[in-house]
């Protein structure tokens, strides 16, 4: 079984379960998105999956531990004991989270920041362009640009 497959299962079911149509989970998504994603013709964003489980009554990771638990053919309960193990092991299960990505600068602007001090560091040594080409091995061009940044 796929995700699409056990995502549409399980919408069904709780829909079923809760006596409601499609128009009524429909807040927030359209019925026609409910009916694709009944259909396995399209898979839920996450703001898609937080609208649907809010309109089921069901956090939306208690909805996604049901679709994993039928794709996987395991029980909620074995994936719930899954998750909290795998959350002990990282140390996550009652740490504070960040609610925003990090700002870090691109591998490039990081690389370059490393060679600029590299070739101050060689110039300060008292080291030519030509010295510095052959030690860091790095084009001329990048070298002179450093050489001359202040």
């Amino acid at each position: 079984m796929g995700l699409r497959e056990a995502y549409a299962a399980v919408l069904q079911l709780l829909r079923e379960q809760q006596q409601l149509s499609q128009y009524d989970v429909a807040g927030g998504v359209t019925q026609s998105q409910v009916s694709r994603l009944e259909g396995r013709q399209s898979n839920p964003t996450l703001e898609t999956n937080r609208a649907l489980a809010k309109s089921l009554s069901v956090h939306p990771l208690t909805f996604l531990a049901l679709v994993h638990a039928s794709d996987e053919q395991k029980t909620p309960k074995d994936i719930l004991n899954l998750m909290l193990e795998e959350l002990k092991v990282m140390e996550l299960l009652d740490a504070p989270l960040p609610v925003a990505p990090a700002k870090k600068a691109h591998p490039r602007t990081r690389s370059a920041e490393e060679n600029l001090k590299k070739v101050r560091e060689l110039k300060s040594e008292g080291k030519t362009q030509a010295e510095v080409i052959k030690l860091l091995g790095i084009p001329r061009s990048s070298v002179s640009r450093y050489w001359r940044k202040e």
